[in-house]
Formats: C-alpha cells, structure tokens, sequence
C-alpha cells in the first residue's frame, strides 16, 4: 500500500491545487451576484450608530481581529460613533511626518501588488490582465507618456482608508466611470475579470512641480461604493455618472496633504512619471506619507 502511495505522489502534488476548497468569497465573482445592492446593505449597516458603552470593546476587538495598526488609533476609541468612522479615521496628530528625503509618497497604505512600465504601443499588462491608454486614461495624449510606469496599491480592510497626494501637486480634471463592484483582493480577482476596467473608477489628471502629468486612478470594489475627495465634496458620491469636471483654477496640494476616502478597501494606481524609481518591491507594504518612489540616480 505504501509504495502504490508513493507511486501516485507526484500525480497528487500536481492537481492539489485543483482539489482545494475554494474560497467562498468566491460567490461574489459570479455573474449575476448582487455585488450593488451588497454593497449598499453593507454601506448601511456600517453607518449604524453603536451605543458608546459598546464601542471601545468592540471596536478593539474587531481591530485585533483585522490586524489594524494601533499607531492609526485614538486613545479613546469611543470617538468613532459608527464601524465606517472607524475605518476612515484620520491619522492621529503627529502621525506619520513627512521624510526630509526627498521622493515622492505612497498615496495610501496597502501592499505593492503589481508594479509595470507603459508599453510603447499604449498597452500594459496589470496582474497579468492587458489594458489600454485609452480605456484606462480617457483624455491623455498616449505620445507624451513615453517610459510611465503604473503602480498598483491594494488597500485591505486593516489598512488606514484615505488617500494622500504624492508629491506636491495640482489637480485639474477628474473622470468618473461607473461600473461594477467586483471584488479586488488579488486572492481573488482573476484575469477575465479586468477589475480594473469594469469596476466603478474616478480619475484625476495632475501635474507635478515640473508641470509633469500625473495620473491617480481610485477604483472602488465590493462594500466600497463611494470614494470621497476633500477638494471636491460631491466627487465620487453615488450614482456615480459617466464625465468629467475640469477645474479652474486647479486645486493645489502639498505632498502628504490629504486627498479623500475610501469608505472601506480598495485598490490605488499611481500613473507616475519615467524618472522615478521605486523602492520597494512587489508585495511589499506601503504606508501613506512614506516614500514611494525616488528620482534615478
């Protein structure tokens, strides 16, 4: 018997991976799911006021649970009068200083989940998933982008959900594209899905110090219907239509000023400029207001 065991070894290391449980977050991929109204039901759970006897044991519990960073806490957690206060905090006064290094920042906390370099004929590929210019970036002169990279942070339910500006820069335009809500941890996005894509977006078109473009892709996901904007209130706020608002003057922001919200995870692409390298390698973890990226030596 044991040597009819080790004989189909190597048949059997060669298909587990195809006779594992599936994960049952799965369900929410399929066709045909109510991802929209989930999201909804999830929304409005979320904005339920919980009794301030409650929420210190709770909320610390479910901060364990999820593995959230205390540093991003309060002391007195009874501040946050509903679970989506808690998980779009604000960063505590003194947290996370700017570094006298100069480079730019990551836009958000998250891990590094894909990291490519714009192909000349205005194609990229993004977690094995081919995208254009085009579809991606409405409105940009695919010519001038020449040598852009696009790095994309994924934002889980533990991570501190706002966004802050890389470097110092303005804002000009944004883009809003509705869609889908699928799901974007990379567990479970598979490349049919073109989450990128398909999935509720909004796109700023920026310029840095040296007039450079600068593109910042906010892509919503399953529970996350609603992206906020500090410089814009009603950018992002659902339902969500097709255009675009141009803004005059631009709005103008620091590196590390804040930028917005997800209200829960997500997914962030930076559209960054060809001399900039970045430090940090793929499924590492970013942290808003830390460096990203760094001028080539």
């Amino acid at each position: 018997m044991e040597s009819i065991a080790l004989l189909f070894h190597p048949l059997w290391e060669a298909y587990a991976e195809f006779l594992t449980v599936p994960d049952p977050r799965f369900i929410c991929t399929l066709p045909g799911f109510p991802r929209k109204l989930m999201s909804s039901l999830a929304g409005g759970l979320a904005r339920l006021t919980i009794p301030k006897p409650l929420r210190r044991p709770l909320w610390k519990s479910i901060g364990k649970r999820l593995g959230v960073d205390p540093k991003t806490l309060p002391e007195d957690l009874r501040t946050f009068s509903t679970f989506l206060d808690l998980f779009t905090r604000p960063l505590p006064k003194g947290c996370r200083p700017i570094p006298e290094t100069p480079g730019w920042l990551s836009p958000s906390d998250g891990i590094l989940v894909e990291r490519v370099a714009l192909c000349s004929e205005g194609t990229f590929l993004m977690k094995g998933t081919p995208y254009s210019v085009s579809e991606m970036l409405p409105g940009v002169d695919f010519s001038k982008l020449q040598g852009y990279q696009a790095l994309q942070i994924y934002l889980a339910p533990r991570d501190y959900h706002r966004y802050h500006a890389p470097c110092d820069l303005r804002i000009e335009s944004a883009v809003t594209c509705p869609g889908d809500l699928l799901p974007v941890d990379p567990s479970l996005v598979r490349r049919r899905m073109r989450v990128l894509s398909k999935n509720r977006r909004i796109l700023l078109h920026c310029r840095d110090s040296e007039d450079q473009w600068i593109g910042l892709l906010f892509v919503g996901a399953l529970n996350v219907g609603q992206m906020r904007f500090c410089f814009d209130k009603t950018l992002g706020l659902s339902p969500l239509a097709p255009g675009s608002r141009t803004y005059h003057p631009a709005h103008t922001l620091s590196a590390g000023d804040e930028l917005g919200r997800f209200e829960f995870g997500s997914t962030v692409v930076v559209f960054a400029p060809p001399h900039l390298k970045c430090q940090l390698n793929l499924g590492d973890s970013c942290l808003a207001r830390s460096t990203l990226l760094m001028a080539k030596e």
